[in-house]
C-alpha cells in the first residue's frame, strides 16, 4: 500500500519538541487533552463546558486486564484485502492478538452498556475479536473475513480517511485508539484529563513521559509530565538498533552551551544559565507499542523519503534504563508479540502486513488473506514499522531481596511467556493389569456428506467447509484483491450453514424460479388483426 504521511515532515528540527508535539496531536483526536487555558478556547457567544467532577477514576480496573493469555488456541483467519486496506488489515491484526484488548473484548461488556449514537468503534472491536477468536469458524485453515464494519465507516474514525485511497498505519492506529477512548468516555461529559486516562485505553497502552529541565548553575529542576498511547523513536541520528533509538530519546539536550546569548532564565535562581532537557519514562505502559519513524523530510531532494536502515531489535526487552531515576526501577521486560512492517522503498507506495504470535506461541505472518505459521528468526529479521511488546516483569529496588538470600529465592515474578490450556488437576489413578488382547471401543466417526456442488451438504448443522485461499490464487502484493471464495464467505451474512432440509427446499424454489422464467419465455405474444 501507498503511505500518506504528513506528521514526520518536520523531523530535522528539535526531536522532542517534535515527540511532544506528536503526543499532543494525539491528545486532541481524544478529546479533553487540549493544552490551551480555557480562556484561549472561549469563544464569543459560548460558554466554557465544565469538568464533570462527579466521576471519580478508574474508569475501569485495571486488575481486571491480563496481560499475557489465558487461552489456547491458534491463529485466526486472515483479513481480505478490499480497497487497499492493507494499512486497516495490519493494525487490525496487532490489535486482535493483543492479549489484554483481546480478551477484555471476548467479555462483550461493553456492548450492554454502549452509550454511543451510530458507529461505535469498541463494539465493533468486540464483534470482530468474536469472529476471529471464538466462533467455531475461525479454526477452519484457509479462512478470511472481510472486517466491513471497519472499512464502511472509516469516515467515523476520522473524516481524513478515505475508501481506497492509500493511508498510512500508524496514523490509523492512533485514530483506532482514539475511537476506542471515545466510546469509553461517551456520555460522561467532559472528564479531568487525570479522569480519562484511567478508561480501558489507557489501562492497556497508556504510559507517562517525563521532560525534565535541570538548571547546571543551582540544580534546580522543572518537570513536565504527559500521557501517551506510544512511543515515536528518531531513526535519522543513524541508529541501527533500538537501543541505539531509544539512548537517543533519553539523551540530555544541552541549551545555551555555544552561544552565551541564547541560554535559559533560571526560575529560582533568575540567571541566564546552561540548562540539560531530558526526556524519559515515568509510568510504564501493560503494552507497549514503538513506532520507528521511518518518514522523514529529505533536505536534499525537497521532499518526503523512507529511511530503509535495519534497525536490530530484540525479542525481549529491558525497558529500565529508560525510565525515570526517581521511581528505582531496576528491570522491567517486554516481549515481543506482533510487527508490523512496510514493504516498499518510498511513502508513495508499499504494502502493510504483519508478525502476531497467537496464543498458543507460534508465530504467523498475517499478510492479507495468507496466514503463514514462520520462525522467530524470521519475525527479527524485518525491517520494522511498528513493534508491540507485552510487559512481562517489572523489579523494583523496594522490591529487591538481599544478595544472601538471592541464592535461595527469586527477586522477581516473571509471568510465563506461553500459558497452558485451563485444565482441572484430577488425582492419579493407581496402575491396574490391562488385558492388550480386548479390543478398544470404536468410537463413531463423524458423519459428513460432501457432494460436488457449490455448497457442502452435511447431515450435521454443526459441519462446515471453507475452501482454501489457493483456489482461486489470492492476490499480489499492493493489488486490489479480487472476488475470491474466501472474500465471498467472509461477510458476516454468510456465516451461517444450512441443514439438509434447508437446502433442498432452496434449490426446489430455485428450480422453481428457473422453471417460471424459462415457461415466460417461450410463450408467443398475442397477435390481434383487425376485424375487417
Amino acid at each position: 500500500m501507498g503511505k500518506r504521511n504528513n506528521k514526520n515532515r518536520h523531523s530535522n528540527g528539535d526531536f522532542k519538541n517534535q515527540h511532544r508535539n506528536n503526543f499532543q496531536k494525539s491528545r486532541q483526536h481524544q478529546g479533553g487533552y487540549n493544552q490551551k487555558p480555557a480562556q484561549q478556547q472561549q469563544q464569543p457567544g459560548k460558554k466554557v463546558e465544565k469538568f464533570n467532577t462527579s466521576i471519580k477514576a478508574p474508569l475501569f480496573d485495571k486488575s481486571k486486564l491480563f496481560s499475557t493469555w489465558k487461552i489456547n488456541r491458534r491463529i485466526g483467519p486472515g483479513y481480505v484485502n478490499g480497497q487497499n486496506t492493507c494499512f486497516l488489515n495490519s493494525v487490525l491484526e496487532c490489535l486482535t492478538y493483543t492479549p489484554p484488548l483481546a480478551q477484555q473484548m471476548l467479555k462483550e461488556e461493553h456492548q450492554k452498556q454502549c452509550r454511543m449514537d451510530g458507529f461505535c468503534a469498541l463494539c465493533a472491536m468486540e464483534v470482530h475479536v468474536r469472529r476471529c477468536l471464538k466462533d467455531e469458524k475461525s479454526f477452519s485453515r484457509g479462512a478470511a473475513i472481510l472486517p466491513r464494519y471497519f472499512t464502511s465507516n472509516l469516515r467515523a474514525l476520522s473524516k481524513t480517511l478515505r475508501l481506497g485511497r492509500q493511508e498510512d498505519a500508524h496514523e490509523f492506529y492512533l485514530f483506532m485508539l482514539s475511537a476506542f477512548q471515545k466510546a469509553s468516555i461517551q456520555g460522561l461529559g467532559k472528564l479531568p484529563p487525570k479522569v480519562e486516562e484511567t478508561a480501558l485505553v489507557h489501562q492497556i497502552f497508556g504510559g507517562k513521559l517525563r521532560s525534565q529541565l535541570k538548571c547546571y548553575s543551582c540544580k534546580a529542576t522543572s518537570n513536565n509530565y504527559e500521557a501517551c498511547l506510544d512511543l515515536s523513536v528518531d531513526l535519522t541520528n543513524k541508529a541501527d538498533s533500538l537501543k541505539m533509538a531509544f539512548d537517543n530519546f533519553i539523551r540530555v539536550d544541552v541549551i545555551g552551551s555555544d552561544d552565551p546569548n541564547n541560554r535559559y532564565k533560571c526560575d529560582h535562581c533568575k540567571q541566564m544559565v546552561k540548562a540539560g532537557k531530558q526526556m524519559t519514562i515515568n509510568e510504564l505502559p501493560m503494552m507497549l507499542t514503538v513506532h520507528l519513524k521511518r518518514f522523514a523530510f529529505d533536505m536534499y531532494r525537497g521532499c518526503m523519503s523512507k529511511i530503509t536502515t535495519f534497525v536490530d531489535y530484540p525479542e525481549t526487552l529491558d525497558m529500565a534504563p529508560y525510565t525515570s531515576q526517581d521511581k528505582k526501577i531496576k528491570k522491567a521486560e517486554y516481549s515481543l508479540y506482533a510487527v508490523l512492517v512496510h514493504y516498499g522503498y518510498s511513502c508513495n507506495s508499499g504494502h502493510y502486513y504483519a508478525y502476531v504470535k497467537a496464543p498458543n506461541g507460534q508465530w504467523n505472518r498475517m499478510d492479507d488473506e495468507d496466514v503463514t505459521p514462520v520462525s522467530v528468526k524470521e519475525v527479527l529479521s524485518q525491517t520494522a514499522y511498528m513493534l508491540f511488546y507485552q510487559q512481562s516483569s517489572v523489579l523494583t529496588a523496594d522490591t529487591a531481596i538481599p544478595a544472601a538470600a538471592a541464592a535461595t529465592t527469586p527477586s522477581t515474578t516473571k509471568l510465563p511467556e506461553q500459558l497452558l490450556p485451563l485444565t482441572v488437576s484430577e488425582p492419579i489413578p493407581k496402575k491396574v493389569l490391562v488385558d492388550i488382547t480386548a479390543k478398544k471401543p470404536s468410537t463413531p466417526e463423524r458423519r459428513v456428506k460432501f457432494i460436488d456442488q457449490p455448497a457442502a451438504i452435511s447431515d450435521n448443522p454443526r459441519a462446515w467447509t471453507v475452501h482454501s485461499t489457493d483456489r482461486p490464487r489470492r492476490s499480489l502484493r499492493g493489488n486490489l484483491s479480487p472476488e475470491t471464495y474466501s472474500a465471498n464467505v467472509g461477510d458476516i451474512s454468510a456465516w451461517n450453514v444450512l441443514t439438509m432440509e434447508q437446502l433442498k427446499k432452496k434449490q426446489q424454489e430455485k428450480k422453481k424460479r428457473h422453471f417460471r422464467i424459462k415457461l415466460e419465455s417461450r410463450k408467443n405474444p398475442w397477435v390481434v388483426g383487425s376485424p375487417y
